[in-house]
C-alpha cells in the first residue's frame, strides 16, 4: 500500500512504498529541494484519503519514482514536529530507486546455475611439478638435437669443404645413413677462359680444344662438366659434346680433391671431326 511522506524543509509531499523505505533505512532525498530526511518520521495519512479531502491532488504516473501533491494538500496537512537535520555523507543519501520491470523479468529468466557463476569460482591453474618441468626440458633438448642433426645432414658437403677436419666425421656419419659427402658445386665460383680450337699438328681430321678452368671461391669446388658445341659458317651445330672431368683432366689431376680455391686447371681435349666443317664453337660449364 503506498504511503505519503512530507519533506520537513519545503513541506512537499511524496508517495513512497515499504520497499523504498527499507532500501536505505528510510532515508530519501526530496525531489523539490534535495533535502535528505527520514521518511518514516514524516509519514502522513494514505494517498487515497488525502486526495479525497482536498480534491486537488495530481495523478501519479508509473514512470516516476515519486510525485508531488498540490500546494493546497501540502498546506492542509499539518507537518509533524521538526526533527533536527543532520548532515549525511553522499554515499548514505540516495534518490528513490528506479524500478525496471524488464530487467527484473530478464534476471528471473536466467537459470539458477548461471546466476551463481562468479569470478570467485574460478580456480587457479595447478602449478607445474618438477617432473613436468624436467620432461619439458628433456623434450626441448631432444628437439634441438634432431634439428642440429638434420642441418648437418643437408649441409654436410658445405661443412666438410669449409672445415676439412670434419670431413672424416661426416664420412663415417654417411656410412651409417648410406649417403655421400660430395664436393661443393657452386657454379657461380667457376669460370672457363682462354678457350681455343686448333688443328692437330700431326693427325689429320683431329681438332684440339684447350681452355682454363678457374675457381674464384674460398673453398674447393667439384670439377664441372664442359658443354662444347662446334658450329659451321651458318652458326649451326656440327658437333655437340658434354665432356666429363675424367675426359678433359690430365692424369696427374686429383679428381677427388676438386678444384682448389683460387686455383686454375688447364683443360685439353682431342676431337675427331672434319676441320673443314667447323668454323666456330661455343663453350659452357655446368653441373
Amino acid at each position: 500500500m503506498p504511503l505519503i511522506t512530507a519533506c520537513p524543509a519545503c513541506q512537499t509531499q511524496f508517495e513512497v512504498t515499504d520497499e523504498q523505505l527499507q532500501a536505505y533505512a528510510g532515508k530519501v532525498r526530496c525531489g523539490e529541494c534535495d533535502h535528505v530526511f527520514d521518511a518514516r518520521s514524516y509519514l502522513l495519512e494514505p494517498l487515497s484519503a488525502a486526495s479525497t479531502d482536498s480534491g486537488t491532488t495530481e495523478s501519479a504516473t508509473d514512470a516516476s519514482l515519486y510525485f508531488k501533491l498540490s500546494a493546497a494538500v501540502a498546506h492542509a496537512v499539518e507537518p509533524p514536529s521538526a526533527v533536527p537535520d543532520l548532515p549525511l555523507p553522499d554515499p548514505l543519501s540516495a534518490e528513490l530507486p528506479v524500478h525496471h520491470p524488464e530487467a527484473s523479468d530478464h534476471a528471473a529468466n536466467i537459470p539458477a546455475f548461471l546466476r551463481d557463476i562468479s569470478l570467485a569460482d574460478e580456480r587457479p591453474a595447478a602449478p607445474e611439478t618438477q617432473a613436468s618441468q624436467r620432461l619439458m626440458v628433456f623434450f626441448a633438448c631432444g628437439l634441438f638435437l634432431v634439428l642440429l642433426l638434420q642441418s648437418m645432414y643437408f649441409m654436410r658437403s658445405s661443412l666438410a669443404a669449409h672445415y676439412p677436419q670434419t670431413k672424416p666425421l661426416f664420412q663415417r656419419f654417411c656410412e651409417t645413413l648410406h649417403c655421400v659427402v660430395n664436393m661443393p658445386q657452386d657454379i657461380a665460383q667457376l669460370t672457363i677462359d682462354d678457350a681455343d680450337i686448333q688443328e692437330h699438328k700431326t693427325r689429320q681430321g683431329v681438332l684440339t680444344f684447350s681452355s682454363v678452368l678457374m675457381n674464384h671461391g674460398p673453398v674447393a669446388q667439384a670439377y664441372p662438366k664442359i658443354e662444347l658445341t662446334l658450329t659451321n659458317m651458318a652458326d649451326e651445330p656440327v658437333l655437340r659434346k658434354t665432356l666429363r672431368p675424367a675426359e678433359y683432366l690430365p692424369a696427374s689431376a686429383n679428381l677427388a680433391a676438386g678444384l682448389l680455391p683460387q686455383q686454375e686447371q688447364a683443360v685439353k681435349v682431342l676431337l675427331g671431326v672434319d676441320e673443314k666443317l667447323v668454323t666456330g664453337f661455343r663453350v659452357a660449364i655446368a653441373y
